[in-house]
């Protein structure tokens, strides 16, 4: 009888602890880049880290003033590429969850720059079209509360520049059938975009020769 006991109280604690819903927030700009780890009413700032102090000592040699790191760590172009690769297997884990996902907030703001006005403009057509073709996918798969997407080209850029704040949360129980389903695919996706990074590299090694 104890041991029967004992077992429906661990099953009721996991219940409960299942529908504990968390989630993140990623804020992304030409100032960097922030995410907070959301659960319950507790928010935990992941990016960035705060340097730990610790006890200075006499140096016997005067140290190198450290450059202090400017923008994100992975420019426009390199985010929508990696969009474009985790997108899809994305929101096909997210639609086996028939939509449990809620997204509260995503404001994306885009703007298309570029030395070559031609290729600024082709880049600004090309991305709406990818929009128009991905939000019904977006909106198909998980339940968006807030959106706000917008798009403008300026020739007077040199770069394209994007702004994102979006905010998302599910159940402990969702994230770990997700998990589960989304573990053998990920190294594939790896696979693909270190493939890349290294054909980049090979062409900007090709191109300083």
């Amino acid at each position: 009888m104890r041991l029967l006991l004992t077992a429906a109280l661990i099953l009721a604690a996991l219940l409960l602890l299942g529908q504990i819903r968390f989630g993140t927030q990623v804020l992304y700009s030409s100032a960097g880049v922030k995410l907070k780890l959301k659960i319950g009413p507790v928010k935990i700032t992941l990016l960035p880290q705060k340097e730990k102090k610790r006890p200075e000592k006499k140096p016997k040699k005067p140290k190198k003033p450290k450059k202090a790191a400017e923008g994100p760590p992975l420019g426009p172009e390199e985010i929508i590429a990696l969009v474009k690769q985790a997108l899809p297997v994305a929101l096909e884990a997210a639609g086996r969850l028939k939509r449990k996902i809620r997204v509260d907030r995503l404001y994306l703001d885009v703007t298309v720059g570029g030395e070559d006005p031609a290729a600024a403009a082709m880049a600004y057509g090309g991305l709406n079209t990818a929009i128009g073709m991905i939000w019904p996918l977006v909106e198909q798969n998980l339940h968006v509360k807030d959106r706000r997407i917008r798009t403008r080209a300026d020739f007077l850029e040199t770069r394209t520049r994007v702004d994102l704040d979006a905010a998302a949360t599910l159940t402990v129980g969702q994230a770990v059938a997700l998990a589960f389903w989304l573990a053998p695919k990920l190294p594939r996706i790896l696979r693909t975009i270190m493939k890349k990074d290294k054909t980049n590299a090979e062409i900007q090694t090709k191109e300083a020769v």
